[in-house]
Order: C-alpha cells, then sequence, then structure tokens
C-alpha cells in the first residue's frame, strides 16, 4: 500500500513509502543530468552542472519532509479496531499530526457531529490542552464559531463519547444552519469542519 489519503487509518505507514519513493527518485534526476552532461562534454563545467545543482533545491525539501514523516507512526492496529466500529454515522479522521512554532501534537482520532468535536490523544509527548486550543483556534479563524472541541486521553472514555454522539447524533445535528463553499462542492459542513483539520496537519 503505497497509497493513502490523510485522515485515514495507514496513512503515515503509506505516506512513508510514497515519500521514499519520490525522494528518491527527485535525487536521482540530478544525478543522471549531472553525469549526462560529463559524458558529453568531458568535463563538470557546463551547463547541465547548473541544472543538476539547481533540481537538487525539490530533492532536499522532499528530503526534509520524508525526515519529517518518518517520525511519525501510524496508531496500533489494535486500536484501531477497538475504535472504528464505534465510527457509526459520525465524520472522523485518524492519525492528525498538527505542527506548531511552539509544540507538535498527535491526535489518534477526530469525530465531527454537528458543533462538537471530539479527539482521542494517547501520545504521552502530546500536551492535550495545548492541542485542543491549537485546534479550537484554527476552527474558529476558519469560521467555525460556534464548534467546540475536547480531546480525550482515555480510549474507554472516548470510545463512550463516541456511542453518545451517536446516539444523539439528530439533536446535535438539528437546525444548524449552513452555506455551502463554493471552493469545496460536495462537502457538507462537517466534511469542510474535517478539512480544516486536515489543513493543519502534517
Amino acid at each position: 500500500m503505497l497509497k493513502s489519503k490523510k485522515g485515514l487509518y495507514g496513512y503515515f505507514k503509506a505516506e512513508k513509502k510514497r515519500r521514499l519513493l519520490i525522494t528518491i527518485l527527485l535525487f536521482a534526476i540530478p544525478l543522471v543530468i549531472f553525469v549526462s552532461g560529463m559524458l558529453y562534454s568531458g568535463t563538470k563545467d557546463n551547463i547541465l552542472t547548473i541544472v543538476a545543482m539547481v533540481g537538487l533545491i525539490p530533492a532536499c525539501l522532499s528530503f526534509v519532509g520524508l525526515v519529517m514523516i518518518m517520525m511519525r507512526k501510524s496508531i496500533p492496529e489494535e486500536e484501531f479496531q477497538e475504535i472504528d466500529p464505534h465510527i457509526g454515522t459520525l465524520t472522523f479522521a485518524y492519525e492528525l499530526y498538527m505542527t506548531d512554532e511552539k509544540q507538535n501534537s498527535m491526535i489518534d482520532c477526530l469525530v465531527i457531529c454537528g458543533n462538537e468535536v471530539v479527539g482521542l490523544v494517547t501520545d504521552p509527548k502530546t500536551d492535550i490542552h495545548f492541542a485542543q486550543d491549537h485546534l479550537q483556534r484554527y476552527l474558529k479563524a476558519d469560521g467555525w464559531n460556534k464548534v467546540s472541541v475536547h480531546l480525550l486521553g482515555d480510549q474507554k472514555k472516548f470510545i463512550e463519547r463516541m456511542d453518545s454522539m451517536n446516539a444523539h447524533e439528530k439533536e446535535l445535528r438539528a437546525g444548524i444552519p449552513f452555506t455551502p463553499r463554493e471552493a469545496y462542492p460536495g462537502l457538507d459542513r462537517e466534511d469542510l469542519i474535517r478539512l480544516t483539520a486536515l489543513n493543519i496537519s502534517l
């Protein structure tokens, strides 16, 4: 599996392989150009050497991204198997690694229903309160002023919260006004909230 969309289980595992192949290819292209220039002119002092050097810029940027993604891990399969059956009608996203100048945060799973956004955080390095405020701030900046974010550090409580949200999903979603966004045709309100969370994640 070399491709998994952001927000789905196994994203980091698949993304590592994808970015590794891309990085190798981006380094290989300048190398081929450089060697071709050497073989053609008999010296490294030719225009293709300059082209190869410029070509190293995207390769190096890709390498930085690869290093960042290599430091991340997909959530354990056992955790996914316990959580996923309780998703129900909720809009969800798995494996969100939010980056910030002050601190980075890993959210195992995020579920959305109406104005409720609830997430599970098991990474001991993640400050739950910081991550919660960080996500809340960006949601408000994107126009979701009435959405409330609650991150939990206990898997059992998270599952109980999901079950409760599913049981009351009609009440939670009732009467909430929504104007579709022209830039994202086909996405409903909860999809757009999910998209905001994805956009601030690695």
